[in-house]
């Protein structure tokens, strides 16, 4: 009776280590595939025109308060039937409200001549003229008012790359846009969330 109770206990915990290995696997191997955007949708979510903006950051092992932001947006189409954001960042801690940085982002939403309407979205963010991050990815998901990429990239904020990151950008009003990062830790947790709204000026 015992033998067999040690068998049970050994073959749960075989299931149960093929079952977390199948998740890990899953999480960082796994990818949606990149999805046709009709240009109309970029330039409805992204349409051009200047932005004033807020955002929220967690906490980080660098930034362990998280950071508040505000941003000054610019967003451009450009005659390549694609769209160039210029985000200038100013960053303060959550908790002290002490400034920690200025610096400016900018973001290219583009097509490729050999991939169709599949969409690519480049990030690169400098500090006194310096780069201190960058992403890479493409569009992987859609509604009428939102596009979804699987990135993969790192902030200066953090001293961590990530494989799995999310971006999803929505059109919530005619003047407003939320996009939301998320960073999915080994396990699959959310490691880093990055909330930001832009209001059309």
């Amino acid at each position: 009776m015992k033998k067999n109770n040690h068998f049970n206990y050994l073959g749960a915990i075989l299931f149960v280590i093929m079952i977390v290995t199948i998740y890990l696997l899953f999480i960082h191997h796994y990818k949606s595939s990149a999805i046709d955007i009709e240009p109309s949708l970029l330039f409805h979510v992204l349409q051009p025109g200047r932005y004033t903006g807020v955002s929220e950051y967690s906490g980080t092992e660098i930034y362990k308060n998280g950071l508040i932001c505000k941003h000054s947006v610019t967003i451009s189409k450009t005659i390549n039937n694609s769209i160039d954001v210029v985000n200038n960042v100013t960053a303060y801690d959550k908790i002290t409200n002490k400034l920690e940085y200025e610096g400016v982002r900018k973001v290219s939403f583009t097509y490729k001549p050999n991939h169709k309407n599949n969409l690519f979205k480049i990030s690169q963010s400098y500090i006194n003229d310096k780069l201190v991050s960058s992403s890479y990815g493409y569009a992987s998901g859609k509604t009428e008012n939102s596009i979804s990429f699987n990135l993969s990239g790192s902030w200066h904020i953090s001293n961590k790359d990530y494989t799995n990151m999310y971006n999803t950008i929505t059109r919530t009003d005619n003047n407003t846009i939320d996009t939301k990062f998320t960073h999915l830790s080994f396990i699959g947790l959310n490691e880093l969330v990055m909330d930001e709204k832009y209001t059309m000026m």
